[in-house]
């Protein structure tokens, strides 16, 4: 069976590598005045679709692939910096670290370990792993999946799956930074509370 050909407009895509928070994308439009392509592309907007931006159309194979291989780069970089913040120990937490899911009992207020092995590569890390569950379907224990939460490396709030949720960490094996971040947010979290109280 014949894949169906990938299309960014009237452009084929050959080549693209998703590193970081973007893919770098090369398509080949044989009929137009600039038949290569160069952009990024992700899907961080409110539709969620393959979005391109930054998008370059040129004349030159060569130069076309010059400017692929730069923003390749580029991407490497800006995610190795974005790493290097977490100078904890990398080494990703496992089932053996977790206190059993049942998918069925609520993990609202528990701090969860998202399995990282369907992530790309360079997020199999354990700075995107600890996250303190906050509400969600799948996070109470009803019939959905959705779990939404705070990641506690980050701070930022997202979305998972819970069939992605490998259990509760154990106490045990509860790092000392993921201590500290506990603290911080449920301390922010207490603040943001009195100050609703105050408002009403």
């Amino acid at each position: 069976m014949r894949e169906e050909k990938r299309m960014l407009g009237n452009y084929e895509v050959v080549n693209s590598i998703y590193i970081g928070d973007k893919e770098v994308v090369f398509g080949v439009d044989k009929s137009d005045k600039y038949p290569f392509l160069v952009s990024y592309c992700d899907c961080h907007n409110p539709l969620g679709v393959p979005w391109a931006t930054e998008s370059v159309g040129c004349d030159d194979y060569l130069e076309a692939m010059e400017l692929f291989i730069q923003r390749v780069h580029s991407q490497i970089e800006q995610t190795k910096s974005e790493l290097s913040k977490f100078t904890f120990d990398n080494t990703v937490f496992t089932k053996e670290h977790c206190i059993p899911d049942k998918r069925s009992s609520s993990i609202v207020g528990k701090v969860v370990v998202i399995n990282a092995e369907p992530k790309r590569y360079e997020y199999q890390h354990p700075a995107f792993q600890l996250v303190l569950a906050e509400g969600g379907n799948g996070a109470t224990g009803g019939r959905g999946n959705a779990v939404f939460g705070t990641c506690l490396a980050t701070g930022e709030k997202s979305r998972w799956e819970r069939y992605d949720v490998l259990g509760e960490i154990k106490p045990e094996c509860m790092p000392a930074w993921a201590k500290e971040a506990l603290a911080k947010i449920k301390a922010q979290q207490k603040e943001n509370k009195q100050k609703n109280r105050e408002e009403r």
